[in-house]
């Protein structure tokens, strides 16, 4: 018997959109790369002006699916499925409300001591992650800042009713729909149970898993992985 070599893992891999009533549509199989977008596109939405021309872009290759964004202008989505940590320059969705969270290091903050625009050392560096200070925004699609909180305390709840940072008009967001709780040098996004999710933006690109909801512009997919002997 000849050696043929190790075969790459097998999945597939399909997706399906959520219709107007809460249902799922029929599947649409991901056999190499499907793109989706206004125009141009395996998957085209011509009449969505949320979506850019070529969105989206979902690969199935090594035994794993992967989703991409385009660079488009008002970005893809995936459901938060577990607690998760805030990098600087995350976006994430609460009903229908956009946040982004920025920070900086209170050693950062704090250092005045500078020759020629670099910080001189008061002592020896720190190579392990030191405090940080925290600013969430509450910004439009177009990532113009509406408002901003401080985030000063160890936990921050955010909802529509009974939470710390209250967005009363948003009727999509959960009564207390999300926390994010500050730990030593990081910040942990959680999602309190509610209704409708919490959606982070893909930044660059992502693996996929079995049952991962998304969405772009104005259509919510999710996925079915199935591996294959």
């Amino acid at each position: 018997m000849v050696f043929a070599g190790l075969r790459a893992p097998r999945i597939q891999a399909q997706i399906k959109e959520r219709n107007h009533d809460g249902s799922w549509g029929n599947p649409r199989q991901i056999v190499s790369g499907v793109s989706i977008g206004r125009a141009n596109c395996e998957i085209n939405y011509p009449q969505d002006p949320r979506l850019s021309d070529r969105h989206a872009l979902l690969s199935n290759r090594e035994g794993k699916l992967f989703l991409a964004d385009l660079g488009s202008q008002s970005g893809t989505f995936i459901r938060q499925r577990e607690d998760s940590e805030l990098a600087p320059g995350d976006i994430f969705l609460l009903g229908q409300d956009l946040f982004r969270l920025t920070t900086q290091s209170l050693d950062e903050a704090e250092s005045v001591n500078t020759s020629q625009g670099t910080v001189v050392w008061a002592g020896p560096p720190k190579l392990q992650r030191g405090p940080v200070t925290a600013k969430l925004e509450h910004i439009q699609l177009s990532g113009e800042v509406i408002e901003e909180f401080r985030l000063e305390k160890p936990e921050t709840t955010l909802g529509r009713t009974n939470a710390n940072l209250v967005f009363k008009d948003d009727h999509y967001m959960s009564g207390t729909h999300a926390r994010i709780v500050a730990q030593p040098g990081r910040f942990i996004l959680q999602d309190l149970r509610s209704r409708n999710g919490v959606y982070r933006r893909v930044r660059n690109e992502i693996e996929l898993a079995d049952g991962d909801e998304f969405f772009l512009g104005e259509h919510i997919f999710q996925v079915e992985i199935k591996r294959l002997s």
